[in-house]
């Protein structure tokens, strides 16, 4: 696993920051930001420097659906070291086993975390999965707003969907029109 050279992270922001023409020893409002800059990156990249966080499986018959609606998550454009937006939709269909609920997301996010173009982190997220629990199927649906896009460029914070899916989701279509009526669905729960 590789891991993060913080020090070297903030004599690049210098650098940077120099490059712009920011006085960052003189300006109190740039004073620490090489610090905070190399922090955020970090945070942003953990999926580069933490291994995936270890998750139990558990036994089950049960042979539906398991759908996750709406996981938020933030990556970064590996071409301009820009945030991405996510929103996600996941869902698997046991096989024997299943995972805790909470473990999903925390997985999802986990793989997001790092420099990845969202078609690849598509497809990762589908052979993640595939690996941990050989379910019967994966299907899972990304939509992206681009920092890239948004923020430089074409100024434009168009939503950019990928999807990919396996097993009983690709081979059934019954099975994919249920997973996209439950993406489209607007249930809200009340007290």
């Amino acid at each position: 696993m590789k891991k993060f050279d913080k020090e070297n992270a903030e004599k690049a922001i210098e650098i940077l920051l120099t490059s712009m023409g920011v006085d960052f020893d003189n300006d109190p409002n740039f004073k620490e930001t090489p610090k905070r800059v190399a922090k955020a990156y970090m945070e942003l990249n953990r999926g580069l420097y933490e291994e995936v966080p270890i998750i139990k499986v558990f036994p089950t018959s049960y042979k539906g659906i398991v759908f996750f609606k709406s996981i938020k998550a933030v990556g970064l454009c590996p071409h301009h070291l820009l945030p991405i937006e996510m929103d996600i939709s996941f869902a698997y269909i046991p096989k024997e086993n299943a995972l805790g609920l909470s473990k999903v997301s925390r997985i999802i996010k986990h793989l997001c975390s790092r420099p990845v173009l969202q078609e690849d982190l598509t497809k990762d997220i589908v052979e993640y999965f595939g690996k941990l629990l050989s379910p019967l199927g994966i299907a899972v649906v990304v939509r992206g707003i681009h920092g890239c896009m948004k923020f430089r460029g074409i100024k434009e914070a168009t939503t950019v969907k990928t999807s990919e899916m396996n097993g009983a989701f690709r081979e059934n279509v019954e099975t994919r029109e249920e997973f996209f009526n439950l993406i489209k669905e607007n249930a809200v729960f009340t007290d």
